[in-house]
This record gives C-alpha cells, structure tokens and sequence, in this order.
C-alpha cells in the first residue's frame, strides 16, 4: 500500500485569508494581524521541551562546546541573525549560524542548496563539528533536507540535537534528541513560512539563546554586563548600566569605562568594589562565577549606601539599581 505524504500544517490553505487579494489594505493587514496573535501562544505551549533544550546548551557552553544553528532560507538566516547578535550582546563567539549556500544565500536565495543533505556534512565538517557541541536545526516544514542531513550526521558524532519547526511529525523531529514545535498554523498566505513559522523561529531562538547565556553567567540581573563597546551606543549603554548598578555618577562610569580598558564587568567591580582595574581584572579572570563575584560586590555596596552616614549629612545615598 502506497503511503500518502505526509501533509504539513504550513502548506495548508488557512480559512481566514480566503480571497486576500480582493480585501482593502486595512483588512489585509487587520487579517496578519490576527494571525500573528497565534504565534506567542504556540510558544507558550512549548516551554517545557525549550527550557530543556537551553538545559543542554547551558551544559555545553560551560564544557567548552558551542551553539550552532543549522537551517536554510528563511531559517537559516534567522540563525545567523541570532548568532551575530550573541557577539555584541553577550561577548561570546560560541553561538554559530551556518546556512545552506551562504554567504551569497544570505542576500539572495540559491533554493538549490536546500535539497542537498551532504553539503550540511561538509559545511559542518568544515566547522569542526564534535560531541561537545549543540546543533539546532531550524526548518519550518521539519524536512528540509539541507537541514535533517545535518542533524542526522551531528547525531552520529554524539552531538546533542536539537529540532525547531512548525510542524510535528516530521522527519526533523524524528531524528533530534529535542523537539520544539510551536503548531502555528496555515500561513496567511499558504506555505509562505517567513511569516507566522518564522516569527515562531524568532521567538523561539531569542529564547535559547539568551536564557542559555543567562544560564552562563553573561548576564547579571537584566543588565547585559558583556556588551561589547564598539560603537557610541553601546558605550552609553555600558555607562548607563554602572550608574544604575553602582549610583555613581556619569563622569564616574565613564572613567572607570576608560581604566578598564572597555572591559564593563571590571568596569563595574571597580565602582563596586572601590578597587583598581588590575585588582579587579585578576579576581574576575580567577572567579569560578564572575557574576556571583559582581553580584556579591553590589549587594554590599547597596548595604553600604544604606548607612546612617547618609542621614548624619542630611543627603539621601545614591540609589543603585535593583538587584533581585
């Protein structure tokens, strides 16, 4: 008996955006809209099989392993997105993308490269792919092929597996040791994954890899105390973090900023600590957990600003930001 194919919830024909062309505009766009609304809600549902998935990536990260995306198209350029930003916002490397076809695939689609599963053995083989290493699959349809031969050959070197789609059932969750399937629904426009899938993608890696990093020590409080400083914005930003941390002044931050080398952490033990750069440098860099050592420095100097000296001159100490 021949099997039928199997059918995907993405290439269905959604009821709601039946005869789309002949709507005005701002029923067009009340209709997304609308859709759009779904998407949280389908992530909601898998929290459970994501924060087992940022369990495993915490893991790797803390024994020298790496994130690495897989996808192609859409999804892959969703990865390198999400890859790219961990550099600036978290100061690691270790999150990856890799992408079918790129770097031209990032500007210009080369669909080709989607069906060809070796060239995810050779791409990843190039990376240097081993069992320290987590791989996400990012595929919407869950059977691209690009993508499933790349988990299918990261799973036999003992890699820890990951599968993101929109639809269940399919060859990609078959294969990974972790499935994330937000069942988003037809697209608004059929099979046009871009939209409702990619936006679930979206969500769905912003949460991976910022709890992963949270996980990891990169982030005290919600302050992202590794940023790196390379253009004005990031620098005030820095600067606004040391204010609201230490209750120091603007001037204050932004000469320890400069002491420190752009370095906010020491930046940051510095104020805290009332400590040179050296000195504070050499106890982040010896610290089992930098942050627990930041976290400890701040917790004492709020204790610090709450003295009675404060009220014996009649001036209210400076307020530090909350430190939970």
């Amino acid at each position: 008996m021949k099997r039928r194919p199997l059918e995907l919830i993405t290439e269905s024909e959604n009821p709601a955006s039946v005869a789309l062309d002949a709507r005005p505009t701002r029923e067009i766009l009340r209709i997304i809209n609308r859709e759009d609304y779904k998407v949280p809600a389908a992530v909601a549902k898998v929290i459970p099989q994501i924060a087992l998935a940022v369990e495993l990536i915490a893991k790797a990260l803390a024994e020298g392993g790496r994130l690495i995306y897989l996808g192609a198209g859409t999804s892959g350029r969703l990865g390198v997105l999400d890859a790219a930003e961990c550099i600036p916002t978290f100061g690691t490397d270790r999150v990856v993308g890799v992408m079918a076809g790129a770097p031209q695939s990032l500007y210009r689609p080369t669909e080709v490269t989607e069906d060809n599963p070796q060239q995810a053995v050779r791409d990843l083989r190039r990376l240097r792919l081993n069992s320290r290493d987590v791989l996400v699959g990012i595929s919407a349809s869950g059977r691209t092929p690009y993508t499933w031969g790349g988990i299918r050959f990261a799973k036999q070197l003992g890699v820890t597996t990951i599968a993101v789609t929109s639809n269940p059932g399919t060859p990609l969750t078959k294969v990974a040791r972790v499935s994330i399937v937000p069942v988003v629904g037809p697209e608004v426009i059929a099979g046009s994954t871009r939209m409702k899938a990619g936006t679930a993608q979206k969500l769905v890696l912003n949460m991976l890899s910022t709890a992963s990093m949270v996980r990891s020590g990169r982030v005290l409080s919600n302050w992202m105390v590794n940023v790196q400083l390379t253009n004005r914005k990031l620098r005030q930003r820095a600067r606004g973090i040391l204010v609201r941390a230490t209750g120091r002044s603007p001037s204050a931050a932004e000469r320890a900023l400069k002491d420190s080398g752009g370095q906010l952490p020491v930046a940051l033990l510095m104020l805290a600590g009332r400590m040179d750069s050296q000195e504070a440098s050499r106890l982040l860099r010896n610290a089992a957990n930098p942050v627990g050592v930041l976290r400890t420095a701040l917790t004492r100097t709020r204790r610090a600003s709450k003295q009675p000296r404060a009220s014996r001159t009649g001036r209210k100490p400076a307020r530090t930001g909350r430190l939970p």
